[in-house]
């Protein structure tokens, strides 16, 4: 008996600081996850629409490029694309295709 508690001793330590480490990792990681802000990105089909206005304004969320046309809300852009645009142009003619 007291070679069976010598043993088993051990290994429920063991296995509660495995568990504690991997239960504390874990509720780190909730924590991260609560903290970052969804991106939800919408593909829109803009066929035989008509979109008039400006670029009111541009923003990298996340790693994405997006620019703000008046009242039509944001659009996902290439790199390229957003820096062609400036506040204030015309919605540039790469929104109004079908598709994109």
């Amino acid at each position: 008996m007291k070679d069976a508690i010598k043993i088993l001793y051990p290994m429920l330590v063991a296995t509660f600081a495995f568990s504690s480490y991997f239960i504390k990792d874990l509720q780190n990681r909730v924590k991260e996850l609560e903290a970052r802000k969804p991106v939800i990105i919408y593909q829109v089909d803009n066929s035989h629409g008509r979109l008039i206005g400006t670029v009111t304004s541009k923003r990298r969320v996340d790693g994405h490029y997006t620019v703000t046309i008046g009242a039509y809300g944001e659009f996902l852009v290439t790199k390229e694309q957003y820096d062609s645009l400036n506040i204030g142009d015309d919605a540039p003619d790469f929104l109004k295709k079908r598709g994109n």
